[in-house]
């Protein structure tokens, strides 16, 4: 699944304002001349579920193990 991330620009999806300033980099290549937004990086996750004792999946709990109860 695609993970969601915010646009780069609070103007995302319209049309640049009637001027845009560039600038040329080091390398000859025009560039955009406003700051990019700071940035954090942040790590999400969510809590892991208890492991339960018997490791065999849900739909194989219920059967007994081969060769009776002991």
């Amino acid at each position: 699944m695609p993970k969601r991330e915010p646009a780069a620009r609070p103007t995302a999806g319209e049309p640049p304002s009637g001027v845009v300033r560039m600038r040329l980099d080091a390398k000859g290549r025009w560039v955009s001349a406003e700051p990019k937004p700071e940035t954090t990086e942040t790590v999400e996750s969510a809590e892991r579920p208890p492991t339960p004792d018997d490791p065999r999946p849900a739909a194989f709990r219920q059967i007994p193990p081969f060769g009776g109860a002991v």
